[in-house]
């Protein structure tokens, strides 16, 4: 009985300590998330119909700021491609031209995270055109496409079934969320590698074609994209893991902070 009690208290400070560990790193998504929109303010948001406006009768500059490959899946016409990381070195030397940020929908944080980055740059007129792809589709304008992934069936792991891989088979994971992001939590194993989207199209032909590719991404939205990509480069064992970072997580997976 003396054992049970114990073994009890053990799996309860256990449950304790992991409950702890996801509220902390939430806690860190919601410091993060209120200090952008607090710069977000700085910034105006746009629909589909007025950056067509713009685009027909401005110099305005219309910004895709994810990854090339995703650039090239599809994007505006006339719009550009500046990743993320590149904005500070990409962005035009006149602080005063117009420039709009779009991505792959509402739900793609993308759009106005590169808007406030550019507030911070110093640009005067910045805009986040926040409907991005889905909502200039569905106004009937133009996009273009120059370099399409096959589309193939996308197989998905459960996190759970990740961490059972991580344990005993020989995967790599691959970790396309941007370095910053990382940075924050990330999965500390030997078997993950960094490779950020917006550098997969030069780093990911280095990857070993012999063992299987587990792609992980934030939510897992852009994941599905990586798989495709890689698969048209002839890797033939990918798969993407559901929900990605934030459902690992959710579940109270360990996690590690900073570098």
């Amino acid at each position: 009985m003396h054992g049970f009690k114990l073994l009890k208290r053990v799996e309860i400070f256990m449950f304790m300590k992991r409950t702890q560990l996801v509220v902390s790193v939430m806690l860190l998504i919601l410091l993060v998330s209120i200090s952008s929109y607090a710069e977000a303010k700085k910034y105006k948001e746009v629909d589909a119909q007025t950056v067509k406006k713009m685009m027909d009768s401005e110099d305005v500059l219309v910004v895709f700021p994810l990854s090339p490959l995703e650039f090239n899946d599809l994007h505006i016409k006339g719009s550009v491609n500046i990743p993320m990381d590149q904005l500070e070195v990409e962005l035009p030397e006149d602080k005063s031209r117009k420039i709009v940020f779009y991505c792959l929908g509402v739900k793609c944080v993308a759009s106005w995270r590169a808007a406030v980055k550019a507030v911070e740059l110093g640009y005067k007129n910045v805009y986040a055109f926040r409907e991005g792809l889905p909502g200039w589709i569905a106004e009937g304008f133009q996009t273009v496409t120059t370099d399409k992934p096959p589309n193939v069936e996308v197989k998905k792991i459960t996190t759970s079934e990740l961490a059972a891989k991580l344990a005993s088979e020989p995967i790599i994971l691959v970790d396309i969320n941007l370095e910053a992001d990382a940075r924050k939590f990330h999965i500390d194993h030997a078997k993950r590698v960094q490779i950020s989207m917006d550098e997969l199209h030069l780093r990911g032909v280095t990857l070993d074609k012999n063992r299987q590719i587990v792609v992980l991404c934030l939510k897992g939205n852009r994941a599905p994209t990586a798989v495709r990509y890689l698969m048209g480069k002839g890797f033939g064992n990918v798969v993407a893991v559901d929900g990605g970072m934030q459902q690992w997580v959710l579940e109270g997976r360990p996690v590690k902070q900073g570098n």
